[in-house]
């Protein structure tokens, strides 16, 4: 899958990309619009994961608190609490325990920040665009450029890779 990425200049003009890449086949599903805070989304998708940086900073809090409590259980067994065995089980469950703990905390803290992947169109959201992104298969990118340009022939597609699912369907 290719995400490709555009700026819409108003509500109608997105609603009808959008409209045209449904009937080319993309589920609305993998359709995204993202506008500035206040602008009427009603008919148009929801940018869903993509407003902010809820994914990226719970993957980062998984692997950073999955190898903290690691560590920490690898170091208990290393040097136990006197009187106390301590078996292969408790740094496993350290491990689980740091991984859960440190990709809820990092994953709220993230949620709070707009989507870092989306810098480059924040300017062009504030001045009231909207951004629609639409995950196609990389086969066809060319296909969907061109529904996308027959609107608008000088608008800037760009291709992202579309961030990893943490669990794969």
């Amino acid at each position: 899958m290719k995400r490709l990425c555009f700026l819409s200049p108003d509500h109608p003009h997105a609603l009808q990309v959008v409209n045209d890449l449904k009937n080319a086949g993309i589920a609305e599903e993998h359709i995204y619009a993202l506008a500035k805070y206040g602008t009427e989304m009603e008919d148009l998708p929801d940018a869903g994961p993509e407003a902010d940086d809820f994914m990226p900073a719970y993957k980062r809090g998984l692997e950073l608190g999955g190898s903290a409590g690691l560590l920490l259980g690898l170091a208990a067994m290393a040097f136990p609490p006197s009187g106390i065995v301590v078996g292969g089980g408790l740094a496993l469950l350290m491990g689980l325990w740091g991984a859960g703990v440190g990709g809820l905390l990092t994953g709220m803290a993230g949620a709070s920040f707009p989507s870092s992947r989306l810098k480059a169109f924040e300017s062009a959201i504030e001045q009231g665009q909207i951004l629609i992104m639409a995950d196609v298969p990389k086969k066809d990118v060319a296909h969907y450029e061109a529904i996308i340009r027959r609107l608008d022939p000088d608008v800037s597609v760009e291709g992202i890779e579309p961030p990893s699912q943490l669990i794969p369907e």
